[in-house]
């Protein structure tokens, strides 16, 4: 972990931590919630409690993305890949892996064990609803952390590296080709790809008025086509 984090503590051994960035995006998610999913959903409460909601909701999201992180993370230990740190920012949370996987095989299983706890923890939430309709607050928590979790997934899915789908689709490539050099090029530049497709909606979403929403698209769009094409560079340096 960098100077720029704040150590939580450790979980199996892991260092967890906070980038500063998180406190931003915790900040806004919080006053998303209070400002407009709460106040849509539940018009009733009272306003100091839209508030609390927001940022226990947020927290909680947060403690899914570390669940989904610590998902990779154990798999990775299993297959003796050691795991450097965990590390919730901006854009949600990140494993630090401190070597290659051993086969495309532990790549694969690595790779689904985050979005596999994310779909466990939005149908988890999704299910325990109906137990919680004598309580608004709690209710509207689990309706949004089961919607958030299930988003992950998706999310999570595109097949561009270094997204979780990005790494089943390499963990595909590598076990055709056997080649991790040439899987992880292919993977990265559909990674670059989807990059680029996500700053362009962003970019038209805040011109047709969007402008937040649009905003938030493009910077994620921008942190995954710098992320690949740093991949791209790795391999093509290691291949000289």
């Amino acid at each position: 972990m960098n100077r720029h984090t704040v150590r939580l503590g450790k979980i199996f051994g892991i260092p967890i931590g906070l980038d500063y960035s998180w406190f931003v995006v915790f900040a806004l998610l919080t006053w998303m919630l209070a400002t407009d999913y709460f106040p849509a959903e539940f018009n009733n409460w009272p306003p100091p409690l839209y508030w609390f909601m927001g940022a226990a909701t947020a927290v909680m999201l947060f403690g899914s993305v570390l669940l989904h992180e610590l998902g990779h993370s154990v798999v990775a230990l299993r297959y003796k890949v050691p795991v450097r740190s965990i590390t919730l920012f901006l854009f949600g949370g990140v494993a630090q892996i401190g070597a290659e996987p051993p086969s495309a095989i532990a790549e694969f299983f690595i790779a689904v064990a985050g979005p596999m706890i994310s779909l466990c923890l939005g149908l988890l939430f999704y299910a325990i609803q109906p137990a919680l309709a004598g309580s608004e607050p709690l209710l509207g928590l689990a309706k949004y952390l089961a919607y958030i979790n299930l988003a992950l997934v998706l999310f999570n899915l595109i097949p561009g590296y270094p997204l979780d789908g990005g790494r089943v689709f390499r963990a595909i490539v590598w076990a055709i080709t056997k080649s991790m050099r040439r899987a992880t090029l292919i993977a990265a530049n559909m990674g670059r790809v989807f990059g680029f497709l996500f700053i362009f909606v962003g970019v038209w979403r805040m011109l047709s008025g969007n402008f937040g929403g649009g905003l938030w698209i493009a910077l994620i769009g921008g942190f995954l086509h710098n992320a690949a094409s740093a991949q791209v560079r790795q391999k093509v340096f290691e291949g000289r």
